[in-house]
């Protein structure tokens, strides 16, 4: 990874800005005393300056006019905030000064130099509960990955627990396939099963390196739904399928010798309880969006935390202290969203959404989630904004 890896977009008070360069100057208070007849002046140490960052934000195109507007508003507010500075991080400044310069070049832009000073004491930032989620359930698949191991089979049993474990990636492979998933995102996961399923006999070789490739399948299912653009109204459904497979209890008949191996059933025992608590990752990850119906968070949230539930009194310490933290966290990140409706009103001759969004003073969008509305052309009933 490379510095421009490292960088990160800047942003004051929460509005982000693009920027090309920046200066920062900092240095000692030292006051030069000279005596008369002295060869060596005696230097005094006042303590630090007060570091001064510059950081030239830039603003372009036909709307620039109202990004300016909106970030000249930030600009002005009194007292210190954070600074999320693309070379230097997070920094508690204040904007001192700053100046503003415009062209009708590019089809218009403006250049504001900033001057941010320290902003006296610090406070240290609130984390937002959607990363904490994250990585909460990043942790979680962390811990299910490393707990996973095999015993030492036979050949006879190695052959069938291999067998085994490829018809339960054939059944996860026809799981995908009948879940109405984005075309591009259900190609990508049917691609990973086909992936590990072609690899499987070495994979088993190196339980790590299985528990590794099924790791990325889980995080590949997980975050596909926000590379697809999935739907936050469509996000219950899927979360609820990934689920009810997270937590299916899947037989497969093992015939001959290793019908009576222990450790070939122990074995599939452990690859179960590997996919069954990475699957439940992958739901957590879809769950986690911005909502606009109430209803439609609450359902996704219910399918993921009763998943875990069915989970947690078989799973070991490190994996069952990371299981309850990720749902902790995944609660509080979702329950934080204020869905509760301001107003409501009853309609009792049909009438279009759109207009009765534009009466409640909501977004059409956001009237048509929250209503579960059949036909926007002909709304009748109890509707909320």
């Amino acid at each position: 990874m490379t510095w421009t890896d490292r960088m990160s977009r800047a942003s004051f008070r929460g509005f982000e800005f693009l920027t090309e360069s920046h200066d920062a100057k900092g240095g000692r208070r030292l006051v030069v005393h000279e005596y008369p007849g002295a060869e060596q002046p005696s230097t005094q140490d006042l303590g630090g300056k007060a570091w001064d960052w510059k950081l030239n934000a830039y603003f372009i195109g036909p709307e620039y006019d109202l990004e300016r507007n909106g970030f000249l508003a930030k600009l002005a507010e009194p007292g210190a905030d954070w600074l999320t500075h693309p070379w230097l991080g997070l920094l508690w400044v204040r904007a001192h000064n700053w100046s503003l310069r415009e062209s009708t070049d590019k089809g218009g832009y403006c250049t504001i130099a900033i001057e941010f000073v320290p902003g006296g004491e610090t406070v240290q930032p609130t984390p937002d509960m959607v990363d904490v989620a994250f990585d909460r359930t990043r942790k979680l698949a962390d811990a299910v990955e490393d707990d996973f191991g095999l015993e030492p089979m036979s050949a006879d049993g190695m052959t069938a627990f291999i067998a085994a474990v490829h018809q339960k990636l054939e059944v996860l492979r026809q799981v995908i396939s009948l879940a109405t998933l984005p075309l591009t995102w259900a190609n990508q996961i049917k691609g990973l099963i086909a992936g590990v399923k072609g690899d499987l006999a070495t994979l088993m070789g190196m339980p790590a390196a299985y528990a590794s490739a099924f790791r990325g399948l889980a995080d590949a299912l997980g975050g596909g739904a926000d590379s697809s653009g999935l739907a936050d109204t469509d996000r219950p459904r899927v979360v609820s399928r990934i689920a009810r497979v997270a937590t299916a209890k899947s037989a497969v008949a093992l015939t001959g010798v290793v019908a009576t191996d222990g450790a070939v059933r122990r074995n599939l025992l452990r690859e179960e309880a590997l996919r069954s608590r990475l699957l439940v990752t992958s739901a957590a990850q879809v769950a986690m969006a911005d909502y606009r119906a109430e209803a439609d968070r609450d359902a996704a949230l219910a399918s993921v935390v009763s998943a875990i539930d069915v989970l947690l009194p078989s799973l070991p310490d490190p994996v069952f202290q990371a299981a309850v933290a990720a749902r902790t966290s995944l609660i509080e990140a979702l329950l934080a969203q204020d869905l509760k409706p301001a107003t409501y009103r009853d309609v009792t001759a049909p009438l279009p959404a759109i207009v009765l969004a534009h009466r409640l003073g909501v977004d059409e969008a956001v009237f048509l989630a929250r209503n579960a509305v059949r036909h926007p052309l002909f709304v009748r009933g109890r509707v909320y904004g």
